[in-house]
């Protein structure tokens, strides 16, 4: 598997997902995939088929832009449109309030990036994403020293943009 764009999510066993080929909008925040149909956007894009497999997947690894020391507004976009892998209820976890999860599991999330990327600060950033969906962080990494979570899924080569 060739991942060969910046906007590219790699699902563990599966091919990867280059959301520069899918139309997606922003999040409304309307909560619609909350309260009225659960697990279901209100945006009408191409958002559901990510979606499905994210969900599925054990595994997702996002490939990011960075700019200004965080993700680019794409994958914090796509970031934001995962809120319906919980639902709007809460419970206590550890001393912390956490939504419950609407499926029986949630993917294990990484981070590889290129450009100008505050590596600790988007480490913090995606652990708190992970423990938000009662899922594990698989750590955050540059673009060169990205073989360290790449050798997990076997024979993935990652390619600059050009």
């Amino acid at each position: 598997m060739i991942i060969n764009t910046f906007s590219d999510i790699v699902v563990k066993d599966a091919d990867a997902i280059n959301t520069d080929e899918f139309k997606i909008g922003s999040c409304l925040g309307c909560t619609h995939c909350w309260l009225k149909t659960p697990g279901v956007c209100a945006v009408k894009d191409d958002w559901e088929t990510i979606f499905k497999r994210v969900i599925a997947a054990d595994t997702v690894v996002f490939v990011a832009e960075a700019k200004l020391g965080f993700v680019s507004y794409k994958m914090k976009n796509i970031v934001d449109r995962l809120i319906p892998i919980a639902t709007p209820y809460t419970l206590m976890h550890n001393g912390e309030m956490r939504h419950v999860l609407r499926y029986d599991k949630s993917p294990n999330l990484g981070l590889i990036y290129t450009g100008n990327g505050d590596k600790e600060f988007l480490t913090t950033w995606l652990e708190r994403v992970a423990i938000n969906f009662f899922s594990r962080s698989l750590g955050v990494y540059s673009i060169e020293e990205s073989e360290v979570i790449t050798h997990e899924f076997g024979n993935i080569q990652l390619l600059p943009k050009t």
